[in-house]
């Protein structure tokens, strides 16, 4: 389980993020964008994901204020 903070402007980077497992969060704080496959989201707070991580995936922080998430992957690759 991940504490994640993504500051203003954060992103995961241009090329997205592609391992084994699944991936699955809560947006305590602030706005995500989050990329997965051809499908893209805007999540707030209380909002959640869960997603193959097989899939190539991205997310950025397009808002003003920082993004905090709780996140866990399994199997752990971070």
């Amino acid at each position: 389980v991940m504490r994640e903070i993504y500051a203003p402007g954060a992103d995961t980077g241009e090329e997205m993020l592609a391992h084994e497992g699944e991936e699955g969060g809560v947006i305590v704080n602030g706005r995500i964008e989050i990329t997965v496959g051809g499908s893209r989201q805007v999540l707030g707070p209380g909002e959640a994901y869960y997603f193959d991580s097989s899939v190539p995936h991205r997310f950025r922080n397009l808002g003003d204020e920082d993004c905090e998430i709780v996140s866990a992957n399994s199997p752990p690759t971070f």
